[in-house]
């Protein structure tokens, strides 16, 4: 887990470029995320917890939500703004949302509890502001095993091996995941857990590196910036041995799975 905030106003100008949803695949997820919302209330209102550029809050207004969203970052609200003037936003920490109790429909956590110093904190206070019979949901998306995934694997062996130092967990989102079911479980609400899409990426080893090398993901962030030139320079040497090519285009099948419960009413 983090062990302190991580802004993504770092990352804001190549955010939406580099963690877009294919059509199909944003249009299930609103659906499937309206579909929890709607056994709460026809037209919920729901905040999203590290809203960031809207990438999932405005396919979802456009779905019939109403959408509050809460970020850290300055720099990727500004991109959402850009988008849309009718998502009301405030800047705020996951585990102090400035909201009185019972405000929201649900409360919605995509690709941040794993991304917080405490996410049990993060989901009580969500829990707050969620009024009785709401519902807590928390969607994520996840690789399969492939030569990609592999790769990325490789990536935080020779980094913990460069630095000395645990830099990035292998299972990153295992910790997010436990604490939103033990928090389901403290609720004493049923725990749902369904795919809402599936597709395929695809990437390049010469399209990785780069990725690292300009720290686009959140996961690279901790790398010392003296050790970076002789990672790079090692993974190449594997990306070498193991595809042959840099420019061999490897695809990975990708899932979009959320997970609800229901507070008590």
């Amino acid at each position: 887990m983090a062990t302190e905030l991580k802004s993504f106003d770092r990352v804001a100008d190549c955010y939406d470029a580099t963690r877009a949803l294919p059509p199909a695949a944003e249009a299930a997820v609103a659906s499937g995320i309206m579909r929890a919302l709607r056994q709460v209330r026809a037209r919920p209102t729901v905040l999203e917890v590290g809203i960031g550029t809207g990438r999932i809050a405005v396919p979802l207004m456009l779905a019939g939500a109403h959408v509050v969203g809460v970020d850290i970052a300055p720099a990727m609200l500004a991109r959402l703004r850009a988008k849309r003037q009718d998502i009301f936003v405030v800047i705020a920490e996951a585990t102090r949302l400035p909201f009185p109790a019972d405000s929201f429909d649900g409360a919605l956590f995509v690709h941040l509890l794993h991304l917080l110093r405490d996410a049990g904190a993060a989901l009580r206070a969500a829990t707050r502001v969620v009024r009785p019979g709401g519902v807590l949901l928390y969607g994520r998306t996840h690789h399969s095993e492939s030569l990609l995934r592999s790769l990325a694997a490789e990536a935080r062996r020779l980094a913990r091996g460069l630095s000395g130092a645990e830099l990035c967990a292998d299972d990153w989102h295992a910790e997010a995941d436990r604490a939103f079911t033990v928090h389901a479980r403290e609720l004493g609400g049923e725990l749902t857990d369904v795919t809402l899409a599936h597709w395929w990426e695809q990437a390049t080893g010469r399209g990785v590196l780069a990725a690292l090398g300009r720290r686009i993901y959140s996961s690279s962030w901790e790398i010392p910036e003296a050790l970076m030139p002789e990672l790079l320079r090692r993974l190449t040497v594997w990306i070498e041995e193991q595809v042959g090519d840099l420019d061999r285009v490897i695809e990975t099948e990708v899932t979009f799975t959320l997970k609800t419960v229901q507070l008590p009413r």
